[in-house]
């Protein structure tokens, strides 16, 4: 087994969009490999901008490094291209499936140069996003200013919410930005094609959104998947909204993460900020649950700038501490490795 297997087999538990692990990687020798974006894996419809695909190769790079690091090497990176050129309309116009991101290399770090890394290897276990209910435990003040720095170190600002009003005001939209995305088929289309519906499925794909891991029942999971026009009718409509302000669960904190992100050059370093900021929740025994649509969705993201009073936002969700949520399946070393 090579350096490279071993540190996958715990990079691969890095996040992603819908959990799609769009990274691959070719090993060209035990200093060498390249890392590749699989095309069917980006979500086009969804991410019109390519800034989350770019963020998640920010991130996967950024674990990787980590990981190299707590085995006393450097891991160096060179993009092939200009993040600019990893869109979703220069995605499609590529004939190949494997789109080469980036050479990574490794080399040994001498012992007094090695710098203390505080991201054991065990927080890429441990973390996780938790859709189950939270704890009405507040984010201890500690937590609030140790990650406010970490944000303002990579250029970036962490703000949460707090009062309840506003955030059943910030559930209410989502849960209205999610039922009207559901029923634009371009987006409904590509996200369906993520979900999974039973354990089988999940344990054969091992991606995707398994119903476990959304705090969903089968039998919901499936009818927002098969019949989203149930959302707008007038009888069906308070009724699922309801249900779902009832998965949500308790909502003690909202976090907001701002800054440059919206560029993809922007969106690569910021991918790199994320992994860090992950594991630091992890360190502190503290879960998210992002509310990706309050930042996709056109209206919602300009609803959520001017009642949270936060400019560039890229990221809103929930705070806080919960039971160890379920984990969602990871592709295997061999399944990535090209």
């Amino acid at each position: 087994m090579t350096v490279w297997h071993t540190l996958l087999d715990t990079a691969v538990h890095a996040p992603s969009p819908h959990n799609v692990q769009p990274w691959r990687i070719r090993i060209v020798s035990d200093e060498c490999a390249d890392l590749l974006i699989e095309k069917r894996r980006t979500l086009p419809k969804e991410d019109p901008t390519g800034s989350f695909i770019i963020l998640t190769m920010g991130l996967f790079i950024e674990a990787l490094t980590i990981l190299a690091a707590n085995r006393s090497l450097k891991l160096g990176h060179e993009l092939y291209q200009s993040p600019a050129m990893f869109t979703p309309q220069h995605i499609a116009a590529s004939k190949d499936q494997l789109l080469p991101f980036a050479r990574l290399s490794l080399s040994p770090v001498a012992q007094a140069a090695n710098q203390k890394n505080d991201f054991d290897d065990s927080l890429f276990f441990a973390r996780r996003t938790s859709r189950i209910s939270l704890k009405p435990e507040p984010v201890a003040e500690d937590d609030v200013r140790a990650l406010t720095e970490l944000a303002h170190q990579w250029g970036q600002r962490y703000e949460q919410v707090t009062a309840p009003e506003l955030i059943e005001r910030i559930l209410d939209q989502n849960i209205e930005a999610l039922f009207a995305d559901l029923n634009a088929p371009p987006y409904h289309d590509e996200i369906v094609e993520w979900f999974r519906f039973t354990d089988r499925a999940s344990q054969q794909t091992r991606d995707g959104l398994d119903y476990r891991c959304m705090n969903a029942s089968r039998s919901s999971f499936w009818l927002a998947a098969r019949f989203p026009k149930l959302m707008h009718l007038p009888i069906a409509r308070p009724l699922l909204k309801k249900e779902y302000r009832r998965q949500l669960g308790v909502v003690p904190t909202i976090g907001i993460l701002s800054g440059p992100f919206w560029q993809p050059e922007s969106a690569f370093q910021t991918g790199r900020f994320l992994m860090h900021f992950w594991l630091e929740l992890s360190r502190r025994n503290l879960y998210l649950h992002p509310y990706g649509n309050l930042v996709t969705n056109k209206s919602a993201a300009e609803w959520a700038r001017n009642a949270i009073g936060v400019p560039e936002i890229w990221l809103i969700f929930k705070i806080g501490f919960s039971d160890v949520p379920p984990k969602s399946y990871r592709r295997s070393v061999e399944e990535v490795l090209v």
